[in-house]
């Protein structure tokens, strides 16, 4: 039978969640609450991958704590997967072993390490041991040889064939380099002083960025031997910390503030991109540590991962992940950013781009991958939803009866969700809806591989109930190793009219 209704469509969610706004204001491709659930390339709501032990290695003995990841190509051929735990440093070859040699590692859950791959070198170094390591990938490590010039360098770069070390004990103002192709060799006026403390260094494609507590720098070659470099101030403010400071593949740079996230594309300014995140999650990120934030670029998703401590004073670990993607706009054709996440239910320490994937350190002896094929975190279910905007179909003051909402969705499995519906005039349903039906399903027609599997959208039913100009849904699950994918909603619903609150004479 043909139902009498109106309805209003939720998604694709293109432009991601908004915690800026009330529900209320949110549009129907916005999401106005989101956890351990992402956006896909098609507008979708999907649970966010699992996790897992890199190569399901198990903890390392004492659950130390992780304070630096890296893959490392030594050369065209070689990669290795190299981690710091507590005061050991490790590389993976079928279980982890230790290569820490005669360097001093120096065990705490701040003493986060900065590294880079110098010509088939590894160095690293934190800011807390007197020395920084390096690693040629056979053997152990090493104390990295700097002519005695500094102690307990704080971030370091590879950029125009050589090392650079910044912040260094007794003066946090300085940038030393090494010679050209020779990391173990420092000249005595091999430095430049800046106004402020050195936060961070970031190579770009023609220039080594500095920031810096009064601004971010550029140092660009001036083929002079004496004066080999020259210092440009850019602009007035810069990132914190050089673990959350990140050059993308088109050379702009993002970087974390107290207020927020900012992006820099070289010139006099830079743009506050989080606005999104005002509001309704920023002011529960604890400021006070966000100098130990830590961001890395997810190439495959053409995404930026933000770990940030959420939940004030008391929270002092990174706790959630905020991820900004990107997607392009239908009518100009540009292409735009959005916000999804928080991803949630751990904490972590450090990121690694390991065979194309996100990996994070933990506080548990752990490398943890976070592009598992499964939905779980380990053995815990995820614990995952989205809640579309409230908009008002008719407008603010037009009343209408709530009637049903028509999911459509990729049936993927046979488990059910909870499916919650909200609004400020009235208490709303809450009820299960069972994820099932063949959301793929097999083309035999024709033998073509690339043809093999055409996706179809599951679509079932959920009533609804109330009176009132604005309703939201909340979709949510926590199952072990299950996952949803929502592409749209409608919610149906017929016109009341026109109506006016009840004052007090």
């Amino acid at each position: 039978m043909a139902l009498n209704a109106d309805s209003i469509t939720h998604g694709p969610w293109w432009k991601g969640v908004r915690y800026d706004i009330p529900v209320e204001e949110v549009g129907t491709d916005e999401l106005s609450d989101m956890e351990n659930t992402r956006v896909g390339s098609g507008g979708q709501v999907a649970v966010r991958p699992g996790t897992l032990s890199y190569k399901s290695a198990s903890a390392i003995s004492g659950t130390p704590t992780i304070t630096m990841a890296a893959e490392y190509d030594q050369n065209a051929t070689t990669t290795h997967v190299v981690i710091v735990a507590g005061n050991a440093i490790y590389k993976y070859d079928s279980g982890w072993s230790a290569i820490t040699g005669s360097v001093t590692v120096t065990a705490a859950d701040d003493n986060t390490f900065q590294w880079a791959n110098c010509n088939g070198t590894l160095v690293a170094t934190n800011g807390a041991d007197t020395d920084a390591w390096k690693w040629t990938g056979s053997s152990n490590a090493t104390v990295l040889d700097d002519d005695g010039r500094f102690t307990k360098g704080k971030h370091l770069a590879w950029w125009d064939n050589r090392l650079w070390i910044g912040n260094v004990n007794g003066a946090t103002n300085q940038l030393w380099y090494s010679d050209t192709a020779d990391i173990e060799t420092w000249d005595a006026t091999s430095f430049i002083n800046f106004g402020g403390i050195v936060t961070g260094i970031t190579p770009s494609q023609s220039a080594l960025v500095v920031h810096t507590d009064d601004g971010i720098y550029t140092l660009t070659p001036t083929g002079n031997s004496v004066v080999p470099y020259k210092p440009l101030k850019r602009t007035q403010r810069s990132g914190l910390d050089g673990r959350s400071c990140i050059t993308l593949p088109n050379d702009v740079q993002m970087l974390v503030r107290q207020d927020g996230i900012y992006a820099w594309s070289g010139g006099s300014q830079i743009t506050k991109i989080s606005q999104a995140l005002d509001g309704g999650y920023w002011p529960n990120i604890n400021t006070a540590r966000l100098h130990k934030a830590f961001a890395g670029y997810f190439p495959r998703e053409k995404e930026v991962w933000f770990a940030l401590p959420y939940g004030g004073a008391g929270q002092t670990n990174m706790n959630h992940v905020m991820v900004l993607g990107e997607y392009t706009d239908t009518e100009s054709g540009q292409t735009l950013h959005r916000w999804h996440g928080p991803y949630t239910g751990w904490e972590r320490n450090c990121f690694a781009l390991i065979d194309q994937k996100p990996h994070l350190g933990g506080f548990s002896g752990v490398l943890w991958d976070h592009d598992d094929s499964g939905y779980d975190d380990g053995t815990s279910a995820i614990n995952a939803s989205f809640e579309t905007g409230g908009t008002a179909p008719l407008g603010d003051d037009l009343r209408v009866k709530w009637l049903n909402a028509r999911h459509l969705f990729d049936g993927q499995g046979d488990y059910s969700i909870t499916v919650s519906q909200s609004g400020s005039d009235l208490s709303g349903t809450t009820q299960s809806l069972n994820i099932d039906g063949g959301g793929f399903i097999l083309d035999q027609s024709s033998l073509d591989l690339t043809k093999l599997y055409v996706s179809r959208q599951v679509p079932r039913e959920t009533a609804l109930q109330g009176f009132g100009p604005h309703a939201s849904l909340k979709i949510s699950m926590n199952a072990n190793d299950q996952t949803f994918s929502h592409r749209k909603i409608m919610m149906r619903f017929k016109p009341l009219g026109r109506y006016r609150t009840a004052t007090a004479a």
